[in-house]
């Protein structure tokens, strides 16, 4: 891109504020209010101008301005204020800016002439001198009379003919008298499409109508002198949204291709037949010449949803070829006087604003900054919300990672965590929306829908604009996720995990992907190793050894009790035998803490249906205390669960499945013993396993598996806890379950 021309001083010092009120008038002008801004320096209201800019300071300009005109000695300018159109005039010399009366306002080019409409009133203002204001009442014209633009001092307007089609009259008073000149030579079906005045006295009129006849679109060119056309030659492609732009030897047009999907440069020299056509790309093109070269881009770059290459203002030579890439974004560009151009638009480096094309040294065009709404282009980081730490628990602990943005556009906001220890990676891509934010909303699960582990991450996020303007926007950092550790989980994640044996194999799967997004082809699975149908009964009673993680508790058929200490790395550590007679009992459960000591204990039935408490001790060599009778009768249950507390009440809590299928609850009393039973379902026979997993749903209350028949796929179910000790459960939610979960020969622990 050309070396922008900056102001000695940093433009920073000129814009940061929004135009402050000043003093000031327009020397022998019309009375219009006028208010004023220096051009450096922070001013405040009531403040006045200390005296002419340098010759090198940009101006300020109010954002959200469009460029309506401009002359060698200011620009005229529109903005939106609460609904109204308000117009403004800023000298070059001195920054004074001149607020205008009424809300109709039309600029000409390279003239410091404006035009203000009321109804069919227009004013002709000139903005650099004493003379008096032109006033022409159009109303002779009829209701469909319409100001075009003004020409110099002429008004050109556009008149519909009742047949159809319409006029183009030149209106002008010289004197006191109103002259109009109808504009001679075009076709009866001339319909009138776009207007352009960028050569001295020519204005150029884009149409489709029938010229020998052939239909079709045209350009011709008018001599505003003599109301004559000098000129008219087919512009094939030119449309609707087509630009034209003349100077003193060619003449350029847009065109499109008929699907609308490609656009054309067409570029001609004036009075000779051949035309130049330049394949670009896509978009309605501004283009204008300016001399030896012919400048265009598409507007509206800066708040475009895709990038495209011609957003840029690029000026290509007319003798050579060669490009140059002027401005970053273009909205509008309006020739000067001079022969150079004044384009509203911005660059990267100086954001957004008006900035002059004018030859440079050695004649390629060279840009400089003229006025500054102090505004972007690109997207800039503005703040952050991303927490230091996550616990991921419950649902609760889902979090948004939240970036703030200054957008001019769209953007994309790609976030990627990653686990500093196993480097596992949650990625999130979402659009930054409306408010200029990035939200990333994270559930605690890594890509593949596993839960995501303990420990440091390092984020990164990267912002793109939609429009292809500028860099991406990175940031990075680190936090920490500790979601504690669950009873029924053998990974460091926080989160349960669900244990199933298949034969003598015992594999880990993590419970939020195994229960909740099983849909899916394949499930990570960890295999914990072979051996494992030594053992009749298999145990998860939780953190049993006092380490950090939970542990398995076997018995095998010669009646020895062994410990598998858990490692937080989906796997046990070899076994500890820590009793032998357990021959004696026909069900084993743990998970409940049953006497509020905060450790895990044990709970066994003999064959004379007394029930048995093994009081946890937290030590990995003996991690229970001998046995207390809690309890006789048990022998007609043919399942007991542990559950863990799902009662409220002071410590852990057991169900009991009778051999009618009958549920029910027992509350434990926080001694190891347990009140009244109350019977809290039916039917549970359907199910061979009953698996206390804890909170698999996250809502801080722990809940029930349940697998059919033989692993059968269609019945395994959760029920979630509810809190509440009469309704332990709420209705059970079916749950698809993949191999080997759903395999004949499988067991769940």
């Amino acid at each position: 891109m050309s070396r922008v021309r900056t102001p000695r001083r940093r433009l920073a010092l000129a814009v940061t504020a929004a135009l402050a009120v000043t003093t000031g008038s327009l020397a022998a002008g019309p009375a219009v209010a006028t208010t004023g801004t220096p051009a450096t320096g922070t001013v405040t209201a009531g403040a006045t101008t200390t005296g002419p800019l340098a010759a090198q300071d940009a101006l300020a300009l109010l954002p959200g301005s469009v460029l309506v005109g401009n002359g060698p000695s200011g620009f005229l300018s529109r903005l939106t204020e609460s609904g109204t159109n308000v117009y403004r005039w800023t000298r070059y010399a001195d920054g004074v800016t001149t607020t205008l009366p009424g809300t109709v306002y039309g600029g000409t080019h390279g003239s410091d002439l404006v035009v203000r409409s009321e109804g069919n009133v227009r004013t002709i203002l000139d903005m650099s001198s004493g003379a008096e204001p032109v006033v022409i009442d159009t109303a002779y014209l009829g209701t469909s009379a319409q100001l075009i633009r003004l020409a110099g001092s002429t008004l050109v307007m556009r008149v519909n003919r009742p047949e159809g089609g319409a006029d183009v009259h030149l209106v002008s008073k010289p004197g006191d008298t109103v002259v109009d000149r109808k504009v001679t030579g075009l076709p009866a079906d001339a319909a009138l499409r776009r207007y352009d005045m960028s050569a001295p006295g020519i204005l150029a009129l884009l149409y489709t109508g029938t010229v020998n006849g052939v239909m079709g679109s045209r350009v011709a060119l008018v001599d505003v002198a003599t109301a004559t056309i000098v000129e008219d030659r087919a512009a094939s492609g030119a449309g609707l949204s087509g630009d034209i732009s003349v100077s003193a030897t060619h003449l350029a047009w847009a065109e499109k291709s008929p699907s609308g999907d490609s656009t054309t440069l067409a570029v001609a020299r004036r009075g000779q037949t051949e035309v130049e056509r330049i394949p670009l790309g896509r978009g309605t093109l501004l283009t204008e010449l300016t001399g030896d070269w012919v400048t265009y881009g598409v507007p509206g770059g800066t708040t475009g949803s895709t990038p495209n290459p011609l957003f840029a203002l690029t000026a290509r030579s007319l003798t050579t070829g060669q490009t140059v890439e002027l401005l970053d974004s273009v909205t509008t560009i309006r020739p000067e006087a001079d022969g150079g151009l004044l384009v509203q638009g911005g660059t990267i480096e100086h954001g957004e604003g008006l900035y002059r094309i004018a030859p440079g040294a050695d004649g390629t065009p060279a840009v400089t900054l003229v006025a500054s709404t102090g505004t972007p282009i690109v997207l800039q980081l503005t703040g952050q919300t991303v927490p230091d730490t996550l616990d991921f628990r419950t649902s609760r602990g889902d979090s948004y990672l939240t970036w703030q943005f200054a957008a001019p556009t769209g953007a994309r906001a790609d976030v990627e965590l990653t686990h500093t220890a196993t480097g596992q990676r949650w990625t999130s891509t979402a659009p930054v929306d409306p408010a200029a934010r990035g939200l990333a909303y994270w559930t605690g699960l890594f890509d593949d829908n596993t839960a995501a582990a303990n420990g440091a991450y390092t984020w990164k996020m990267t912002a793109t604009p939609t429009n292809g303007i500028g860099a991406p926007v990175e940031r990075t950092g680190t936090l920490t996720v500790d979601n504690g550790q669950s009873p029924h989980g053998f990974s460091d994640t926080g989160s349960p995990d669900l244990i199933v044996r298949e034969g003598g194999a015992l594999f880990l799967y993590d419970g939020r992907q195994a229960l909740y997004h099983n849909a899916q082809s394949t499930l990570k699975e960890t295999d914990i190793g072979s051996g494992w149908d030594a053992y009749d009964q298999i145990v998860t009673p939780g953190n049993v050894a006092g380490a950090r993680f939970s542990d398995l508790v076997a018995r095998d058929r010669t009646g020895a009790l062994w410990l598998h200490t858990g490692t937080g790395k989906s796997a046990f550590s070899a076994r500890t035998k820590i009793g032998g007679g357990w021959q004696i009992y026909n069900k084993l459960t743990g998970g409940s803490d049953l006497d509020g000591d905060g450790l895990p204990d044990l709970l066994a039935t003999d064959t004379a249906g007394d029930l048995w408490f093994y009081k946890g001790t937290g030590s990995a060599t003996a991690p229970f205390a001998p046995r207390v009778k809690s309890g006789h009768g048990w022998g007609i249950y043919n399942k007991i669960v542990a559950t863990g507390n799902i009662g409220g009440a002071a410590a852990g809590d057991l169900v009991a499945r009778d051999t009618a299928g009958d549920l029910w609850l027992y509350l434990g009393k926080g001694d190891g013993t347990f009140a009244a039973r109350t019977k809290i379902g039916s039917g549970w026979d359907t199910y061979d396993e009953i698996v206390a997993i804890g909170d698999a749903d996250r809502d801080g209350r722990p809940d029930l598996l349940a697998n059919g028949p033989g692993g059968r796929g269609d019945e395994l179910a959760l029920y979630s806890g509810t809190g509440n000790w009469s309704a332990p459960f709420g209705p059970r939610s079916m749950l698809y379950a993949p191999a080997p979960v759903s395999s004949a020969t499988s067991t769940l622990f």
